[in-house]
Formats: structure tokens, sequence, C-alpha cells
């Protein structure tokens, strides 16, 4: 199960929002090698607002394994400040409907089963989110393997729109995923997964049509 968390609700995931940080700064500052702030063991950055949204998946002892941020395009994002080469030809979203999708992360460390069980749930609850919000897209910025590998694998064929090379020599990619009732019910389909997967404080689970 994914657990959603923001600032005004974190207090009832007791370390979960501090373990989503550290989990941000072993995978992609010790593992991926990202330039990015850091302190105390923990990854963050000036989109860290209360209005992100953060869906983690926790292991039996607490700790952050998995996880997604989203951030609202009616609020400064990451694509629009900091990405500018990577906006679509349309330009920057300013919209409700339309929410950033960044730092998926899932722990290598994890058994392969486990790993891709972390990443369907993941990819569900952010549909799953998405649904419950009115939002209609996501864009994403992503590696170019999860894009072209990951995402069809669960049923989605996201729409790229532009990439850049790292200095790391990795391909950096943003693209839309556009959700509806019909997108969820084949990506449960696809992995076999038939209940909603998304919790939220004050709700057993977050349902989706």
């Amino acid at each position: 199960m994914i657990d959603l968390l923001t600032l005004e609700t974190s207090h009832h995931y007791g370390s979960a929002l501090a373990e989503q940080y550290r989990f941000r700064y072993r995978h992609f500052i010790l593992r991926e090698r990202w330039d990015v702030p850091n302190y105390n063991g923990m990854e963050y950055d000036q989109f860290d607002t209360p209005a992100a949204a953060y869906l983690v998946w926790r292991d039996t002892d607490g700790a952050v394994r998995g996880m997604v941020r989203l951030l609202p395009t009616t609020r400064p994002y990451m694509t629009e400040s900091l990405w500018p080469e990577l906006l679509p030809d349309a330009g920057a979203p300013r919209s409700p409907s339309i929410w950033e999708n960044t730092r998926f992360g899932v722990d290598r460390d994890l058994p392969p089963t486990v790993r891709q069980r972390v990443t369907a749930e993941l990819i569900l609850a952010s549909m799953e989110f998405a649904l419950n919000r009115g939002v209609q897209s996501f864009l994403l910025i992503s590696p170019r393997a999860i894009l072209a590998r990951t995402l069809p694998r669960a049923g989605l064929f996201p729409a790229v729109q532009k990439n850049t090379t790292l200095p790391s020599g990795h391909v950096v990619s943003s693209a839309y995923v556009h959700v509806t009732a019909e997108a969820l019910e084949a990506v449960r389909n696809k992995i076999g997964v038939s209940y909603a997967v998304l919790r939220h404080h004050g709700s057993e689970r977050l349902r989706a049509a």
C-alpha cells in the first residue's frame, strides 16, 4: 500500500516525511550522484513546500523504499523553474488539472519481485490521486528508460515532449501522461491489481474509479 503525505497530514505518519527525504538522499545523491541540495543525510529542494504531495511505500521498519513527489502546476514547479529546455512546445502548463510528477524512485536493494510491486503500486497510486483530485494529466521529468520501458510495461504510453542529456550521459525527458478512469482500469488489468492502493489519513483507502 502507498501512503499519501502532505505537510498538513504528515504528523499522522510518524517519521515518514523525514524518511522520504532520507530515501531521496540515498537514492538520488549517493546512488545516482545528483548534484542537489542536501542536509544531514536528507535531499530536498525549493519545491518541497506545503503544496507538495508525496506518495510513499514503506517497509516493516517504517523506512521509505519507494516514492514519488507530486506538485500542482498552479504553484512554482521544477520543470518550469529548473528545466525550461524540457518544457513542451505549448509552454509551461499552469492548470489545476495538470500536476508535475517527479522524484520517482524505488530502492534497488529490494528483491526484484518486490521492486516490481512497489513500482506498480506507485504508478497506480499516482493515477488514483489524480482521479480523486480532478487531475487530468501529469507532466513527468524522468530518465528516458522509465518512459520507454517501465511505464509501457504497466500499460501506460507517455507522450514524450523534450529530451536532454545530463553530464553523466543519462538522457532525461519530459512527457505527458493522461489520466482517465479507463486508463486506470487498463493499468490495473495489465499488472493484475484490482484494488485501490492509495491510503490517506481519515480513510482506509482512497477510492478511485
